[in-house]
């Protein structure tokens, strides 16, 4: 047996950790890979909404930093659920060098305090970069004579509210208790407490758990407001045909064959000299005024028909059809992946326990189904989280797209392909981080077996001289089975305030309910033409030929 060494003297572990080299091999190529991809998707998507008219690198480094880091968060998820799975033969017996608990133990606080890395850069990036890289270019739109030491001074001030304000989080976090799970629940306690040291609250983790779960509810929030939304409509949008640019074309001529009409009658009308009536002199006008409009549109409805990009997608039409019901068949499995647990939560669980559900009594999830045999060949799982994961967030950016940043009923900004402003950009990378860091909860609900255990299994005796295998839940017996971190880190905190766990079902529940609205709503709405595209976009620009 061939064994990777590796010192963690300065993180606390013991002198040396021993792990195969293909699991260390594995699981480091693997992720270190999705870190690149992470980062070449988020350059993307920031090059692709920033706008060109402000080329500031700021506020495009801050908000691709803040959405690579949730990114990366998101998909620790299957290098969790990979480490912790990968210690155990199937046959439910500790691999030689798992065997020894402080081996165990060491391995899996590398992973807790990668998350604990992710989620404190997460934090400082949230309430200490977004809030002053957009208070500063704030100040610039609004004074423009404003230098940059008076920016930066203005940028300071408003950004210390968010210090306080992630103060306030990591105190209470650290010393108010909250509502504990009464300890005479019967069996989900008694389930509880054969995982041991496993839920028990680490150090300072009190703290930064609360300040993720208060980002875990608004990023909820996000979720029922766009990405429920975004889950219908982001497939639609292959299926449904946009309509042919000669048809808009025609019509636009056909229009001004109309008005050219209307300006040759009011001209035979008062070509005997007689004044002009203030209701005819005001119809002239707009006739002059639409002339210029029409003029405007036909030319950006021909740019549109001559563009590549147009005749790429009118040859890739069927594909584009077939990617869409692909993709609205991922929506319904996955959101009825999260109604089967949600049903599970509510039947077999209540408010008091915080809605843990320590066993999985329905097991017709079909993420859950699928993930939990893929996992049997590595990267298959990892590549299936990272489709999923990739396809919520294109989820998520496309709602907010369609609906735009919204703060209660204020509409503050638009997202538009480059020409989404440098503080609409930040609001939409902080709006996107707390919708993937909402993702954790929302994935332990669709596929709480492989999230919680992975493909763990233990021995649960010998029967007639036939070792019985089963696959490891709470009912496992204490110390045959472990919990997959970030499972750790959502029931410590579950157990020490049931309230966040009634909080987290109920607002997932509605962005079930909000999907069924979105997919309906999807459904019937109609797909803009060209015509409307085209206009949509330059009117974020005030285009003033546009908004006639």
């Amino acid at each position: 047996q061939h064994y990777f060494i590796q010192s963690n003297l300065r993180m606390g572990f013991n002198d040396t950790i021993k792990i195969p080299i293909e699991l260390f091999i594995g699981s480091t190529a693997t992720f270190g890979t999705i870190i690149l991809i992470c980062v070449i998707v988020v350059a993307v998507y920031i090059s692709k909404f920033a706008h060109e008219a402000h080329p500031g690198v700021a506020p495009r480094f801050v908000a691709g930093l803040t959405c690579t880091i949730v990114l990366i968060t998101a998909l620790l998820l299957p290098v969790d659920v990979f480490m912790t799975s990968y210690q155990k033969y199937p046959n439910g017996t500790w691999r030689d060098w798992a065997a020894d608990n402080t081996t165990r133990a060491d391995i899996n606080n590398a992973i807790l305090y990668t998350y604990y890395t992710c989620y404190s850069l997460l934090t400082l990036c949230l309430f200490v970069f977004i809030p002053f890289a957009y208070f500063y270019f704030e100040e610039g739109d609004i004074d423009e004579h404003s230098t940059g030491a008076d920016r930066c001074c203005t940028a300071f001030k408003y950004s210390f509210s968010f210090l306080f304000l992630v103060a306030a989080f990591l105190l209470v976090g650290a010393f108010v208790q909250f509502g504990e799970i009464p300890s005479n629940n019967g069996t989900i306690i008694d389930d509880l407490n054969s995982l041991g040291d496993q839920i028990k609250a680490k150090g300072a983790e009190s703290a930064l758990s609360f300040t993720m779960s208060v980002l875990t509810v608004i990023g909820l929030i996000i979720y029922i407001t766009y990405t429920a939304y975004g889950l219908s409509a982001f497939p639609f949008n292959f299926v449904k045909s946009r309509g042919s640019a000669k048809a808009e074309l025609k019509n636009l001529r056909a229009e001004q064959i109309t008005r050219q009409e209307k300006e040759r009658q009011l001209a035979a009308k008062y070509a005997d000299g007689r004044p002009v009536i203030p209701a005819d002199r005001r119809l002239m006008q707009k006739l002059a005024r639409d002339k210029d409009r029409y003029d405007e549109l036909q030319r950006l409805v021909e740019t549109e028909q001559q563009s590549c990009c147009t005749k790429i997608k009118i040859c890739c039409r069927p594909l584009s059809i077939v990617l869409g019901i692909v993709l609205t068949l991922l929506s319904m499995a996955f959101m009825a992946s999260v109604s089967v647990t949600l049903a599970d939560k509510y039947v077999y669980s209540n408010y008091t326990l915080g809605y843990i559900l320590t066993t999985v009594h329905y097991k017709y999830s079909p993420v859950n189904f699928v993930l939990s045999y893929a996992q049997l060949v590595f990267p298959l799982d990892y590549i299936l989280v990272l489709v999923i994961v990739f396809y919520i967030a294109s989820c998520t950016v496309d709602g907010i797209r369609r609906i735009g940043i919204w703060f209660f009923w204020v509409k503050m900004f638009e997202v538009i392909p480059k020409r989404t402003m440098p503080q609409g950009l930040l609001l939409l990378s902080a709006s996107f981080s707390c919708a993937m860091l909402a993702l954790s909860q929302v994935l332990m609900v669709a596929m709480p077996t492989y999230s919680t255990y992975g493909s763990q299994h233990y021995s649960a005796g010998i029967v007639n001289g036939t070792n019985i295998v089963k696959a490891c839940d709470s009912g496992a017996p204490q110390g045959e089975c472990q919990l997959t971190q970030v499972a750790s880190i959502i029931t410590r905190f579950t157990i020490r305030a049931n309230f966040y766990g009634a909080i987290v079902t109920y607002l997932v529940s509605a962005f079930v309910g909000a999907y069924v609205i979105g997919f309906f709503v999807a459904a019937i709405r109609r797909k803009r033409t060209i015509l409307e595209k085209a206009v949509g976009d330059r009117a974020a620009d005030d285009d003033p030929l546009l908004n006639l």
